[in-house]
């Protein structure tokens, strides 16, 4: 892999478009339970349809991240996001549960620019670049999620209608859409032509099954994700249920609250990562993300008031902020230029499972075992994730050993 000298313009670019896309997902999320609630549907219908986006993704993110091995990072990034376009006009129009749960079954197909934002930051930057690049990125996700359900929870207000929901749904379209004309203007290709033909001449074009034969800590790396991200989709779906039955919360106050969480993860990606990357390496890194994040859930669990809600909600925040550059750096340095989108698009997709397994139980767990259920089996599951998360940091060591 030849990394590009200079990458501070194109990351500027990349920060940008990410940041944007995720504000228009973001905006969705604090009203979604509500308009679930509006159709009469149950917890339980409402975070299916909710787990229907994460769905698609598991089965496009592989699939988008080998054709950007194929074609290139920037077709995919922009065909992704005209595809997300589409699936939130859908979502403006929806009235009922079952054409909502199809808008965002299709929004999640079309989601193929999270893997390759990630294979794009492996093109440009050197192994020493990239824990920084990583939290650079991850930081833009942050800060998407801070703006994103703040602006959605604005919108809807804490009694929201229909018609509050469309106007949700249309801003979602209107803020993808910028991000998608500035990545058809900004964004330069990362993986030319020149380098896909070397990597098809190298043979380094390997397909799924070989990735993973020659590969196995993937398998450990696409465990760790489905994992952490399976039990913070369970706390993500349920808390507007939880803040709204045990405290009285409306959408305006989710959206802040899931605001908070991006600000304090985006300063610690932003910020912190690359210098605690270098100073402690990214395997340990991502331990200690999984330790916090357990330790956010089992707060969550216990939370008696808003206050204690609140300080689970910022101890998970610092965990995956820890967690998130981290865990991408050590997929990124699993690859090379003929890999790094499937790569990439298997451990998405490992990600989108967990958003997918977390949602379809989530409401049942939430009606039919207690409130508080969700965040302390997430906070078990976690247990199982730290012993995971130690291999895959065993494994970073060993790989980084051998290349020194």
């Amino acid at each position: 892999m030849t990394a590009t000298a200079q990458p501070t313009r194109q990351l500027a670019a990349l920060f940008l478009i990410t940041f944007i896309n995720l504000v228009g997902f973001g905006v969705v999320l604090p009203v979604f339970p509500f308009f679930g609630s509006m159709v009469q549907a149950s917890p339980g219908e409402t975070t299916l349809a909710m787990a229907a986006y994460s769905l698609g993704q598991f089965i496009g993110a592989p699939l988008w991240g080998k054709l950007s091995d194929k074609y290139g990072r920037r077709p995919i990034l922009i065909a992704s996001l005209v595809g997300a376009i589409l699936s939130y006009l859908i979502l403006a129009y929806s009235r009922d549960i079952v054409t909502l749960g199809a808008s965002r079954l299709f929004g999640g197909l079309m989601a193929g620019n999270i893997a390759a934002a990630f294979a794009y930051v492996g093109d440009i930057t050197s192994p020493e670049q990239r824990p920084k690049a990583m939290g650079m990125i991850g930081a833009a996700f942050g800060l998407g999620f801070i703006f994103g359900p703040a602006i959605g929870g604005l919108l809807a207000g804490n009694h929201p209608d229909l018609s509050d929901f469309a106007t949700v749904g249309f801003a979602s379209a209107g803020i993808t859409a910028v991000a998608a004309v500035a990545a058809f203007f900004l964004l330069p290709e990362s993986l030319t032509a020149e380098r896909r033909a070397e990597a098809h001449t190298s043979r380094s074009d390997m397909k799924l099954g070989e990735v993973l034969s020659a590969k196995p800590v993937i398998w450990a790396l696409m465990a760790l994700t489905l994992l952490v991200i399976g039990s913070a989709a369970m706390m993500e779906t349920t808390l507007a249920f939880f803040a709204h039955d045990s405290f009285g919360w409306g959408p305006s106050d989710v959206g802040l609250s899931f605001g908070a969480v991006g600000l304090i993860s985006a300063l610690l990606q932003g910020g912190a990562a690359g210098p605690l990357a270098r100073r402690f390496g990214s395997g340990p890194l991502a331990v200690a993300g999984v330790c916090f994040h357990a330790a956010g859930l089992g707060l969550l669990a216990i939370a008696g008031s808003s206050a204690v809600m609140i300080a689970g909600l910022a101890v998970m925040a610092i965990g995956l902020g820890l967690f998130n550059p981290a865990f991408q750096t050590l997929t990124s340095d699993q690859t090379n230029d003929g890999d790094r989108g499937l790569v990439m698009g298997l451990t998405q997709g490992a990600s989108s499972l967990g958003r997918v397994i977390g949602p379809a139980v989530s409401g049942t767990i939430y009606a039919g075992i207690g409130h508080r259920a969700p965040f302390g089996i997430g906070a078990v599951i976690m247990v199982a994730a730290i012993g995971v998360a130690l291999i895959v940091a065993t494994a970073g060591r060993g790989r980084a050993a051998k290349q020194g």
